[in-house]
């Protein structure tokens, strides 16, 4: 009501204004809670007014119109009034509406003065409205409790309500500021004190801040008086300055180079790790695991022991790490000493469990029993998921029969070549528990370490730094192998784990004309290697035919004989790939000759034929490319003389080119030392320098191996298979004496030893050196892989023959001297080494750093053969050789009444005795031979 009314009244002041011109309504108000009730009182907030009559209202409405007779009923007026100033000001006013309730005050006698204020019957209005005049005011609850006396005066007295003026705007040229009302009160007895006091405060504020900053300085320039001069010593002694700088740099080179090899050693482990499979992977982290809490110390627990850990946090590492967390808090009960009931976890407790430890429960069953994972009843019903709780099977648990333990079968491999190391690593590491079968395998050797690793050599290299020594392990034979033709080789070592790469050798093909005091060495070919792609090089024999000169003329008979060699090498390059492609078309699948033809019988059949070759000279080329560059290159893959090569069946040699054709040569990434430790690694049974002297046959069937060392014979019994991975003459040696002392002639064990008697073998001298007359005279002819080989029409004379022979091997054979690659740490001023396999020629005793003999086995055509008895191919009638399904012949496994006697190497196989044959023949063995005779079905592949 009072916005209405103050509203009205401004509209009367500025009828111009749009307040004047626009009728608003009035506001909703929110309903306000009822006044307490007092006996005999009109509640707070209701008017005597409102409890008039109609009648009663009627009469004050007419009354108050005609007390305001100045203001026309028409409407608006405009009257003309002077403020104090003289001022006259036009003043509009309108009538307000009429109000039906509610009390209705006309304003009388309003001015406006010159300062702009509005003076209401001679009172200056603030512009506030009642209300908020009342609460600005002090002693609002008195005031209150006045005003609730005098309505409740009033209405007893039934007398009207006091007149209250409307809010009256106040234009901002007649309102006090706040900035006149604050310099008003600067001027109060309280500000000054105010000021005053906070004045004083600053003073002894900026006192102790001088206070503090002198005795800074104080402090300060006493700690500079107690500082000692700078003890300036450069340049007093240079040398010892020069050689403490010296190790400092020495120290950090040695700490650069560490980490280094660190990171090269880590990043390593990373590829090798990322290369594993993830079985592999898997058994090398839980191996990690065990020797990590092997290195923790142990303590033995008591009886219901508990532990309270304390937490890690602040703590320092070393000693986490070297805790004992097995460690026996304090206890004030023995556990121990309670009655058997009471010694249980949380007794009296509804969350005690009845078990203490699991000693006295059976844990042994994997898959049932106490914690079993076999699938259980379904709400008591059988349905398609459940089974026997103790094993998981399909039957139920009152069917289950009596566990029983695994069938252990003892197996015996001599010789821990590859072939050996091949077979014992299926035998262990292959899953045979479905068939409630277990092998236990031992594996025995001659020689003081494992075969395949036994004639390698260990060097001592210095580093770069000079300072130490390092150990470097040379293979002895060079080990290496190709894509095409080393399979199963190759799936093996991808399945174990066992990193190699690619590495492409080069060749050189030189004649050796030998002479007692000196010898002359001159290539004739030079193979870029790659598979051809590397292309071929010009020999140095041929750039050597133009002699230097000077002059112009003798600028012609430099360019003229150039240009001859270069036609004649360009000639030569055409002519040996012509018959390079007449190679790998004879050695097809499809054109290859009967098994049993001879590399010197297929030479003679594949010669061209007719007069027209000859008059071009292709037969005599062919025949030079198969004697000069084929015999050479399979002398040096057989290890074997000339003459035996030309012996040799051919289809095997057609084979080996047919499969090896655009394909890398691969070495190991460590050598053989890290095949050799990857296959053993699962192997529990290693007896070295255990040679065996006999084999006896117990009543049960199995045999006895008794192993001698030299001093004392030991006995190992109870073996039910017994596989030789030895030489052919060596396992027919000791069959030889089986044989003797079986009671009863055994027709198998004859039959096996004549056919192992078949195989032939032929020394081998593998040397190691620093003599590098045993390569071509010109370095720019060396290669990686040096062929060198006696001409037909040369000999060697008896004087010459007789000089060196333990170092060195018939005439007939080619000379293949490796140039080996020098490790990465290696010190350059460490000498080249250099291994020759079958030297003609013998290199200086003073440069000798190893000798190693072997024996090779030499494929013909008699055991060609005989190998058929232990090993042949099964191909339909349009598979090629090689395509078809390698089984065991009749001659392995033997009778079954005694010890079943298997037989495995690189002879035991198709192809010319290599790696390959070594893998083949060992799994053919182990999946084909022992598994099938002892009923074992594996699911998974090895590899």
């Amino acid at each position: 009501m009072y916005f209405t009314d103050s509203m009205s009244v401004i509209s009367d002041l500025y009828p111009g204004s749009v307040m004047s011109s626009t009728a608003r309504k009035q506001a909703p108000r929110l309903a306000r809670p009822a006044a307490r009730y007092f006996k005999g009182k009109l509640p707070k907030g209701v008017d005597a007014a409102d409890t008039k009559s109609d009648s009663e209202e009627e009469e004050n409405l007419k009354e108050e119109e005609d007390e305001n007779v100045d203001i026309p009923i028409g409407g608006e007026s405009s009257s003309e009034e002077e403020d104090d100033g003289g001022v006259k000001q036009k003043v509009q006013q309108r009538r307000p509406p009429p109000v039906k309730k509610g009390i209705n005050v006309a304003l009388k006698d309003v001015n406006i003065s010159s300062e702009g204020k509005v003076i209401v019957a001679g009172r200056e209005e603030s512009g506030r409205t009642f209300e908020e005049e009342v609460k600005s005011e002090p002693g609002e609850e008195e005031e209150e409790e006045e005003d609730s006396s005098s309505e409740e005066s009033e209405s007893e007295e039934d007398v009207k309500p006091t007149l209250q003026f409307r809010p009256v705007f106040i234009p901002k040229r007649g309102r006090v500021t706040i900035q006149e009302r604050d310099a008003e009160m600067e001027d109060s007895e309280e500000v000054i004190k105010k000021r005053e006091k906070e004045l004083a405060e600053r003073k002894k504020q900026s006192h102790d801040m001088v206070a503090d900053t002198i005795r800074r300085e104080l402090a300060e320039k006493e700690s500079e008086e107690n500082v000692p001069d700078v003890d300036d010593t450069d340049g007093v002694d240079p040398t010892a300055e020069f050689e403490a700088w010296r190790l400092r740099e020495l120290a950090r080179i040695k700490r650069d180079k560490e980490e280094e090899v660190r990171r090269e050693e880590e990043r390593e482990e990373v590829e090798r790790r990322r290369a594993l499979p993830e079985a592999q992977r898997m058994e090398e982290d839980l191996a990690h695991a065990q020797q990590s809490r092997d290195s923790k110390p142990k303590g033995q627990q008591k009886f219901l022991q508990k532990y309270w850990h304390k937490g890690a946090f602040h703590q320092d590492e070393e000693i986490l790490h070297k805790r004992d967390y097995t460690e026996a808090t304090v206890s004030t009960v023995d556990v121990s000493l309670l009655p058997k009931v009471m010694q249980v976890r949380d007794f009296g407790k509804r969350s005690r469990t009845k078990y203490t430890h699991l000693v006295d429960q059976d844990t042994s069953r994997a898959a049932g029993g106490f914690g079993g994972v076999a699938p259980v009843k379904i709400n008591g019903q059988a349905g398609e998921s459940s089974g026997c709780f103790l094993c998981g099977g399909p039957h139920l648990k009152r069917a289950h029969q009596t566990y029983t333990m695994p069938r252990k079968v003892k197996v015996a491999v001599v010789g821990s070549g590859l072939a050996g190391l091949t077979a014992a690593s299926l035998l262990s590491t292959t899953d045979t528990s479905e068939s409630n079968t277990e092998f236990e395998c031992h594996l025995f050797e001659k020689e003081d370490e494992i075969g395949m690793d036994a004639s390698s050599v260990s060097m001592l290299h210095p580093t770069a730094d000079g300072k130490a020594k390092k150990e470097w392990r040379v293979d002895v034979p060079m080990r290496s192998f190709q894509g095409g033709y080393y399979k199963q080789l190759i799936s093996m070592y991808k399945a174990k784990g066992i990193g190699f790469r690619p590495n492409n050798f080069s060749y050189s093909f030189s004649w050796l004309y030998p002479s007692f005091k000196s010898h002359s060495i001159t290539s004739t070919l030079i193979y870029n290697g790659a598979s051809g792609r590397s292309g071929f090089g010009i020999p140095s024999a041929l750039m050597n035919v133009a002699k230097p000169s000077t002059g112009i003329s003798g600028g012609l008979k430099r360019f003229i004989p150039t240009i001859a060699a270069f036609i004649i090498f360009v000639l030569t390059i055409l002519e040996l790939l012509c018959n390079q492609l007449r190679l790998v078309f004879y050695s097809t699948p499809y054109l290859r000759p009967s098994p049993f033809v001879t590399f010197e019988e297929w030479i003679d059949y594949s010669t061209p034929k007719g007069s027209v070759s000859h008059w071009m000279g292709f037969d005599e080329s062919w025949r030079r490319f198969c004697h000069d560059i084929l015999v050479p290159l399979f002398s040096a893959v057989t290890s074997a003389p000339r003459k035996d090569v030309l012996r040799h069946p051919v289809p095997e040699f057609l084979e080996y080119v047919w499969l090896t054709l655009f394909t890398d040569h691969y070495v190991v990434n460590q050598g053989v030392r890290q095949v050799v430790s990857t296959l053993s690694k699962p192997l529990e049974n290693i007896h070295l320098s255990a040679s065996i002297i006999d084999i006896t046959v117990a009543e049960d069937g199995t045999a006895s191996m008794h192993c001698t060392n030299g001093t004392s014979t030991t006995a190992y019994s109870g073996f039910s298979h017994i596989i030789f991975a030895t030489q052919a003459n060596a396992a027919a040696s000791i069959l030889t004496t089986y044989a003797k002392s079986l009671t009863k002639p055994n027709q198998h064990t004859t039959d096996l030893i004549q056919c192992l008697s078949k195989f032939t073998y032929i020394p081998t001298i593998v040397i190691n050196h620093t003599d590098h007359t045993l390569l071509p005279d010109d370095y720019r002819d060396w290669r990686d892989l040096n062929m060198i080989t006696l001409p037909h029409d040369q000999d060697f004379t008896e004087e010459m023959k007789e000089h060196s022979p333990e170092y060195r091997v018939a005439p007939e054979c080619t000379m293949a001297t490796h140039m080996l690659s020098k490790p990465s740490d290696c010190h350059p001023s460490f000498p080249t080494v250099f291994q020759t396999t079958n030297p003609v020629i013998p290199p200086q005793e003073s440069r000798i750093l190893s000798v190693g003999r072997l024996d090779r086995a030499l494929l013909t055509v008699e055991s060609k053969k005989a190998l058929q008895e232990l090993s042949y191919e099964d191909k339909k009638w349009w598979q090629t050789p090689g395509n078809g399904t390698f089984r065991l012949g009749r001659l392995q496994g033997g009778p079954e009444e005694g010890p079943r006697i298997w037989i495995c190497g690189a002879y035991a196989y198709t192809g010319i005795p290599l790696l390959e044959g070594c893998v083949c023949s060992a799994r053919n063995v182990v999946e084909q031979g022992i598994f099938r005779a002892e009923g074992v079905v594996v699911k998974n592949q090895p590899w």
